[in-house]
């Protein structure tokens, strides 16, 4: 299966979550690209 996107964001903390969020409101799709198997960064408690 074969995806395209618009955007590849590297990270999943909050500046990609956030960066994320503004692209989908935007109409851009994008991927999030993360090495952790969940999202947050930092803020994962």
């Amino acid at each position: 299966m074969k995806r395209e996107f618009d955007a590849i964001i590297v990270g999943g903390g909050p500046g990609g979550l956030a960066i994320g969020s503004l692209l989908a409101r935007e109409g851009v799709s994008s991927a999030i690209i993360e090495k952790d198997a969940v999202l947050g960064g930092r803020y994962r408690s």
